[in-house]
This record gives C-alpha cells, sequence and structure tokens, in this order.
C-alpha cells in the first residue's frame, strides 16, 4: 500500500440541537459497555457527494441521536450518581474533519488492510480524553474517491446503533425520508418487569462483585503480562466463499457462517500463541462473542418498539483447555461457541434489563468485570460479528460504490471481527488484533484447515 499524504483542511464542530441541557444517565448496558472510542473506516469509489452535502445531511441527521452530540460527564467515586451524557445545549457536539489526499487515487490504497498509515484518515483518539462522543473525518482523494472516518464512543452506541445512524445520514444525503423524531435512547427507554427480578449472577459476569476491584489485584500480577501498545499487530484475513463453505461441510452444515468460522479462527489463535504445548495444553482458553439483544427482547416491552439508539449488548462466553481445543475437531469448538451464545437467551436479557433497574441507580458501584485494556496479553478471543449490521449495504449515492470497509486499529490482544468481504470472490473478512509475534505465526497457520 503506497504511503498516504494527508492534507487537513478544515475542522468544525456540528452544534448539538438547540434544547435545555438534560442529563442523561448511562444504562446498565452503557455501563457494561467498553470506555473507548470504536473507529470505522468506509472507502467509497467515484463519484461521492460533494462535502457539502454529505454536512448538510449530517445536520439534518444528528438531532434524531442527540447522544452523539452530548458531552460525557463522569462523576466517579462510589455513591455518585452514575456517569452521564449531557444532551441538548451542554453537547459538546460533533466533531468533523475535513482532509485530502491530492497526491494518489483511492484504487492505489485498496484492498483496504490495517496499516499505520490508516491512522491519518481518522481523528485522533485517546482513550479518556476525546470530548466527543462522535469524530468523523471526510477524506476526499485526487479521483474522486472518499474514505469516511467514524469514530463513536462505545458507552454511547453499539454496532447495531452506529449502523442505525449511518444509514439514517446516507438516506438525507439521498433525499429520501428519513423523519424527525428522535430515536428512544437512555434508561427511561428500557422498560423492567414489575417488579424487576435478576435471576442470573450478572455480578461476577457484566460487574465484578461488590467485595472486588480491579485496584486490589497485585502489582506483579498484573504487569506480567503487559507490551507496549504498538506491539499489537493488526492484521486481514481473506476466506474467500468457497473456504467458509469447506468450513462448514466440515461441521456437516450444522452451525452458522460465524459460528463456524469464528471457532476456526479461535483454534488458530490458541495455535499461534502456543497455549496447547504451554503447561501441558492445561491453560484455559475463551472466546467472548458480543451479542445484539434486541431480537432476544422483541416483544417483551423491555425495549421501544420504534427502535432503541445506545448499547443492547452482552457478552457470550464459551472456554476449553487450550490442549482440547486446538486438538479437538472444528464441529467441537463450534458446538462451544453456539452454546455459549444460545446461553445469553431472552431471559438472560431481561434479568440484566431488571438488574439495572435494582442497582445501576449508582448507590453501589458497577464496575464491569472486562477491562478491556490495550497492550495485554490474554489467553483469549473477544468476537465480534459484522456480518449482518448491514454496514456493507452503505450508500451516499451519486454512484460511488462501498468498495472496503474496515475497523481502525485496536491496541487490544485477542480482538476478531468478521465481516462480509467486498472482493469480487466475497467470503468473509476476519479483522485480528494480536501481539505481533503471535500475529505472524497466525499468518502462516490460518487457512489450512488440519
Amino acid at each position: 500500500m503506497e504511503i498516504m499524504e494527508v492534507q487537513v483542511q478544515r475542522t468544525l464542530v456540528m452544534p448539538p440541537p438547540p434544547a435545555p441541557s438534560t442529563e442523561v444517565p448511562l444504562t446498565v448496558f452503557d455501563l457494561a459497555a467498553p470506555t473507548y472510542h470504536v473507529t470505522v473506516l468506509f472507502a467509497f469509489s467515484p463519484p461521492n457527494p460533494t462535502s457539502q452535502a454529505l454536512l448538510d445531511a449530517l445536520a439534518a441527521t444528528l438531532p434524531r441521536f442527540p447522544l452523539l452530540t452530548a458531552a460525557r460527564l463522569d462523576r466517579g467515586g462510589p455513591g455518585a450518581a452514575r456517569p452521564c451524557h449531557v444532551t441538548g445545549a451542554g453537547g459538546a457536539g460533533a466533531l468533523v474533519v475535513e482532509a485530502s489526499v491530492p497526491s494518489s487515487a483511492l484504487s492505489d490504497h485498496l484492498p483496504l488492510e490495517p496499516s499505520p498509515g490508516l491512522a491519518l484518515l481518522h481523528p485522533e483518539v485517546a482513550r479518556g480524553a476525546a470530548p466527543h462522543v462522535l469524530m468523523l473525518q471526510i477524506n476526499r482523494f485526487a479521483c474522486g474517491g472518499v474514505v469516511l472516518a467514524s469514530s463513536a464512543h462505545h458507552q454511547a452506541a453499539d454496532g447495531h446503533s452506529m449502523t442505525t445512524f449511518l444509514h439514517a445520514w446516507a438516506d438525507a444525503v439521498r433525499d429520501l425520508n428519513v423523519g424527525r423524531a428522535p430515536v428512544p435512547y437512555g434508561p427511561d427507554a428500557l422498560v423492567p418487569r414489575r417488579p424487576p427480578r435478576c435471576e442470573f449472577n450478572h455480578r461476577g459476569a457484566e460487574f465484578l462483585p461488590l467485595s472486588s476491584s480491579r485496584e486490589d489485584k497485585p502489582p506483579a500480577e498484573a504487569d506480567d503480562h503487559h507490551v507496549d501498545h504498538s506491539e499489537i499487530a493488526n492484521i486481514l484475513l481473506h476466506y474467500t466463499s468457497e473456504f467458509v463453505a469447506e468450513l462448514k461441510r466440515r461441521v456437516h452444515g450444522r452451525y452458522t457462517t460465524f459460528e463456524t468460522v469464528s471457532a476456526h479462527v479461535w483454534q488458530k489463535i490458541t495455535i499461534a500463541r502456543g497455549l496447547d504445548l504451554a503447561d501441558d495444553g492445561a491453560t484455559r482458553t475463551s472466546i467472548r462473542v458480543a451479542v445484539n439483544g434486541r431480537g432476544r427482547l422483541a416483544g417483551t416491552g423491555a425495549l421501544p418498539a420504534e427502535g432503541f439508539f445506545g448499547n443492547v449488548v452482552l457478552t457470550a462466553t464459551s472456554g476449553a483447555r487450550a490442549a482440547d481445543l486446538a486438538s479437538g475437531t472444528l464441529a467441537d469448538a463450534a458446538a462451544l461457541v453456539r452454546a455459549g451464545i444460545r446461553a445469553v437467551d431472552g431471559r438472560y436479557f431481561q434479568s440484566f434489563v431488571d438488574f439495572g433497574a435494582l442497582h445501576g441507580g449508582g448507590v453501589e458501584e458497577l464496575e464491569p468485570a472486562c477491562a478491556d485494556e490495550a497492550g495485554v496479553l490474554s489467553p483469549d478471543v473477544e468476537a465480534d460479528s459484522w456480518l449482518h449490521l448491514d454496514l456493507h449495504r452503505l450508500d451516499f449515492g451519486c454512484g460511488g460504490r462501498l468498495v472496503g470497509f474496515l475497523p481502525g486499529k485496536v491496541p487490544q490482544d485477542g480482538v476478531v471481527v468478521l465481516m462480509p468481504s467486498l472482493r469480487k470472490v466475497g467470503g468473509v473478512d476476519v479483522f485480528v488484533a494480536l501481539w505481533e509475534k503471535h500475529a505472524r505465526e497466525l499468518n502462516a497457520i490460518a487457512y489450512p484447515m488440519d
């Protein structure tokens, strides 16, 4: 991939809607979500809308999504009111950067794959330091191609919510009727049962037990597996449609594409890390899968019928001894993935909504059980599916075509994202963040099926 020369033309802030300032506490799902921005880059071949058309449509769309122009307020401390977003006049607005890449065509940088140069195409995101929930960068190449970068704070929106926003923005550019009413959001839009009842141990799963704190961990244990962020490599594996079909044949067609491919990658990462050989293979490894609860809560009344903007995601976990996983069949691994996902069912999600009603008001400290720390080596895999998010169908009009999309730099070891491939041969692209030593090994073994 050629080196890019990216020139920033201007930076502006799209203001929040002219409404009174309102403090919107984080929902219980938000409190369990990662505390960083998620960046996604979208590459569109020419012709594309003008930057002014994109900005006009953005200004028309943002009032439907008040959290994206909100300010974040973290009060902190035991017994304090829970963190919140400040919407309306007290909001921070959405940051927009316009940039040009005058010396090269978009085609010089395709297919879109992880590289250090991609950091030039989105606003710098420093964990905990960015005042804006939403940051966008519009990069226009010499050929008329565009790379649009979106960075949104995960405690404001999950992948489903951001997909809803991006499609609404694209529809506005194409002058489609997108409506004006805000999409429901915030804790008032989540409806617990009457009376609320917790059927599962959410302290210990999503949140740390009251008697535990991440600060209680001995310093030596906390520092054993840290590496510099720069040592976490991001790579992209491409599995053709034929390859995926063969994987599914080997599991007798019993498992979904996500269950099958994520199981294959979990096995390969375990081997690349050498976990199957260390400690006689006794080390345990887990795959943690992000599960969207909207379908599971449909018809229960827990979510508004017209949709919900925010987070409705919980994590399903499956585990095994590393030696057993590496030596077992793909069907065995896929069965583990499926069992974990199915355990986080509608009853589990409803219990979590009720848990938020009973414990999420700020009286008790809710510290996420999963830290998602950058540069910490892990025996586990964090898997996410973008296969059905419809990000690959994003269309801003004018005849331009989406020719690539990709997460921005991820410094967390073990993150895996499955995406529909936009290459002519189709298939599945798998984004992987892994310690560079293990990433080199994974690249060498990712494609053999035995």
